[in-house]
């Protein structure tokens, strides 16, 4: 099954690549990232794995990845596949989950 990421969370790793690229360096971000590919990739085999959001976020499932929450849901317009809707750190940024208010 494949997955697929929202524009916002592209953004979302965009920020977190430039943010871990200042501060501990590009080897630190392929590290980094190589690890969430691999969060990326259990999500995509096994989709109903994750944190359960539905009290808040109707489908909406979370996995964790070090200092972030991946939040997605399987969506019909993907055919089922799961897609990531946001990458947030995990101190709090609630802000970014209004995102998910109107789904």
């Amino acid at each position: 099954m494949t997955i697929h990421l929202t524009r916002s969370a592209r953004q979302d790793l965009e920020a977190i690549r430039t943010f871990t690229v200042d501060r501990w360096g590009r080897q630190q971000w392929l590290i980094y990232y190589r690890g969430m590919a691999a969060v990326l990739e259990q999500i995509a085999a096994a989709p109903d794995a994750g944190r359960n959001w539905d009290v808040l976020f109707p489908g909406v499932r979370s996995i964790s990845y070090k200092a972030h929450l991946i939040f997605y849901r399987r969506t019909e317009a993907a055919d089922g596949a799961p897609v990531v809707l946001r990458i947030v750190h995990q101190r709090g940024n609630l802000p970014a989950l209004r995102y998910m208010e109107s789904l």
